[in-house]
């Protein structure tokens, strides 16, 4: 019987100001998912392994195995779908683990049916996945998870997507407080109107941040990882936020803010001794207000959801 295993990469959604539209992938971690042929026509969520909290293995109810029937259905094949999912990220992170749960259950469906759908179409079957848990549709997350470094979103109906490169020398350090905040639940904080200065000043960085990836220029995305509208209403979410991008500035970061709807933030540098020094202060800063986190240096991934 016909197996395919795969890696769909974590994606840090937003990227600060472009909320809902700009997206990247990252390194070192994400999540896996072993796929077999079912002679029938269901999808079976046959194990999960390493979750941090109860996952539905009703695959009507979970992110892999809804992309999983979405993708059987565009494919109209007469089979189904055995998946194992092995998840490398914690919920509620900011780290777009359901997401990348829904491109990976999405891809090795179509990998194991000779591979007919398009990235596009993939995107598509991943977005239902991902709308089962967060309220909408969104594919700051899903896209990177799919092609790789960094996304835009332009449309959602229709859906468009702009795959926009990668930044060589890019380092980012991530900091995941011991802290769950849902999707759902961070929505619920964004304001419903901003001021125009706000409005003016995010889109400013938004455009920096888009031409740094398509121009792979490190000098376009430092000074620019501000978000003038969400990230005061979310950081009230996270314990601690303020006094540890303090302390990640004044260790030399570039910038740091919130990944997705957090409570993962990330700095940004392009020096190897300073992401040392920023993940050190971040760490220790989070300690101060008592919540214990996990760190990680890393950088974005030039590609997205692999066969392994």
């Amino acid at each position: 019987m016909k197996t395919v295993k795969v890696f769909a990469p974590a994606t840090i959604g937003n990227i600060g100001p472009g909320f809902d539209t700009l997206g990247l992938a990252i390194k070192g971690l994400g999540d896996t998912i072993e796929a077999k042929e079912c002679p029938d026509n269901n999808v079976i969520i046959e194990s999960i392994e390493n979750a941090d909290h109860d996952i539905s293995k009703d695959p009507t109810k979970n992110t892999a195995g809804i992309a999983a029937n979405e993708a059987l259905s565009m494919m109209n094949v007469n089979k189904g779908v055995s998946l194992k999912i092995i998840k490398g990220l914690p919920s509620g992170s900011g780290l777009g683990s359901s997401a990348a749960s829904a491109v990976a259950g999405a891809y090795a469906t179509n990998l194991l049916y000779d591979n007919p759908l398009t990235k596009e179409e993939l995107l598509q079957a991943a977005m239902a996945g991902e709308y089962s848990v967060s309220g909408g549709y969104f594919a700051d997350n899903v896209a990177p998870a799919i092609y790789g470094g960094a996304t835009l979103t332009r449309s959602l109906d229709p859906l468009q997507i702009t795959h926009l490169g990668n930044i060589s020398n890019l380092i980012i350090v991530l900091a995941t407080p011991k802290v769950t905040i849902l999707t759902r639940d961070s929505r619920q904080v964004i304001p419903e109107n901003v001021a125009f200065s706000d409005c003016i000043h995010n889109l400013a960085n938004t455009a920096s941040i888009t031409a740094a990836f398509c121009k792979n220029k490190y000098e376009l995305l430092k000074d620019n990882l501000f978000d003038h509208i969400i990230e005061p209403r979310r950081a009230k979410l996270i314990p601690g936020f303020g006094e540890v991008k303090t302390a990640a500035m004044k260790a030399g970061a570039h910038g740091m803010t919130i990944s997705g709807s957090g409570p993962t933030v990330f700095a940004i540098t392009d020096s190897d001794s300073d992401a040392l020094k920023i993940e050190k202060a971040m760490h220790k800063s989070f300690l101060k207000s008592n919540i214990e986190c996990k760190t990680l240096i890393t950088t974005s991934s030039e590609t997205g959801v692999i066969k392994i």
